[in-house]
């Protein structure tokens, strides 16, 4: 062969390695672009090194949590990148994935502008065809979100259960079979037993009969209007009763949906009872403060020797009449009284059939023996006594009570000589 055609030969092969080079490129930057596409998608940080620790690849989400551009890690390694603090506790799993040619999981503490932040990382080695390292791969997620939920989780139920365990009231909740799901131990206590000994037991094995059906009732107004419950029970209670101050309330899943009922409820039995006996109390003060008001209202004065003057003022009403006339009779009957003066002068009105009572009231001292006399009659009074149908007889009338007093001191003259 001549040394042109050999040359030509050279050259057509060299074109054909060029080819295929130029094809290898195209196609390792085609995979490159899908390699780096891919990473950028998912929403956790991902890099990748080297055999020598050298950043080859980094993903948006590491570039956007980390605040560090691409253009600043790539080519550099932790060290170059990170606190020494940081690095050097990055470097556990990088030599156990060199080691071992595992996966290595460890979590990993990152300082950031907003604070620490929590990370879960696969560390992961990359292998060629023989199974040599050619580099190492990470995937970090950040947990710090989580982690701060969770804490706040933990510290609202340490909140809650400190107020299930110390609150004075009975707290506790219900599912849909009417099973407890969540007791107070003041709630237990008032059944006489332990918190651990009423979860999950129904209401119908806790609370005695009467009571349970109550409560059952109950929950299921709540469960089926979905509406809070505030009433007051009076409930059968081992052989007595007790009354509760309950407050019930829907509780709901994620959804929405209502799978429990809550119940705070408050015993106010002895509180109800202490109220009942004050009212009773107060009210037996009211009737003796009315009793000794009446009694103020209806003096009684001695006059002279067998005569006694009743000077009724203001509205006079029953309870009055029938209050005159009792303690009247009674102080009659007692002194042997002779005459009586019931003066009118403080009454401007009073109701006919009051009139009619007062009557009544003189006959009956008249039928003790005694005179009734009747001063200070107003014009209006006068007019009833009119129209009334009893005889005017049975009255002895004067216009004052001066006059009343000098008509008494003359009848009991007269009577002694």
């Amino acid at each position: 062969m001549s040394e042109n055609a050999e040359i030509a030969r050279l050259q057509a092969e060299n074109a054909v390695l060029r080819r295929r080079v130029a094809e290898q490129d195209a196609e390792r930057e085609r995979l490159e672009r899908m390699l780096q596409a891919t990473i950028d998608h998912v929403d956790a940080v991902i890099y990748l090194r080297d055999a020598d620790g050298i950043f080859t690849h980094i993903n948006d989400t590491y570039v956007r949590l980390t605040t560090l551009s691409r253009e600043f890690v790539i080519g550099k390694r932790d060290s170059d990148v990170f606190p020494k603090e940081v690095y050097e506790a990055f470097r556990v799993a990088d030599r156990e994935v060199v080691e071992s040619l595992k996966t290595f999981t460890q979590e990993e503490l990152l300082p950031q502008d907003d604070g620490m932040h929590f990370y879960r990382s696969y560390k992961f080695p990359v292998l060629d065809a023989g199974g040599q390292l050619i580099g190492q791969g990470g995937i970090s997620t950040d947990l710090t979100s989580q982690r701060r939920a969770e804490e706040t989780l933990r510290a609202t139920k340490s909140i809650l259960q400190a107020i299930v365990e110390n609150a004075p009231l009975a707290i506790l909740a219900t599912n849909a079979e009417h099973r407890y799901v969540l007791v107070s131990h003041e709630a237990a206590r008032q059944v006489g037993r332990k918190p651990s000994d009423v979860m999950g037991k129904l209401i119908s094995e806790i609370l005695p009969p009467g009571a349970a059906e109550a409560m059952e009732s109950t929950t299921d107004q709540v469960l089926n209007s979905g509406k809070t419950l505030v009433l007051e029970q009076t409930v059968p209670w081992e052989g007595d009763s007790k009354v509760f101050l309950t407050h019930m309330f829907p509780i709901r899943d994620a959804a929405g949906d209502i799978n429990a009922v809550g119940t705070i409820a408050t015993d106010v039995t002895e509180m109800r009872r202490s109220e009942s006996e004050h009212a009773r109390l107060q009210q037996e003060v009211i009737q003796a403060q009315r009793t000794a008001l009446l009694e103020l209202s209806t003096p009684i004065v001695p006059i002279a020797d067998g005569v006694l003057a009743v000077p009724l003022i203001g509205a006079i009403d029953h309870e009055r009449n029938q209050q005159i006339a009792n303690a009247l009779l009674e102080r009659v009957a007692a002194t042997r009284t002779r005459v009586v003066i019931l003066d009118l002068t403080g009454v401007r009105h009073v109701e006919p059939e009051i009139v009619d009572a007062l009557l009544q009231t003189v006959r009956a001292v008249r039928l003790l023996g005694t005179e009734a006399v009747v001063t200070g009659i107003s014009p209006d009074v006068a007019s009833m006594l009119a129209g009334l149908d009893a005889p005017l007889r049975q009255l002895t009338v004067r216009q004052t009570l001066q006059h009343g007093v000098e008509h008494a001191l003359t009848r009991t003259r007269a009577r002694r000589s």
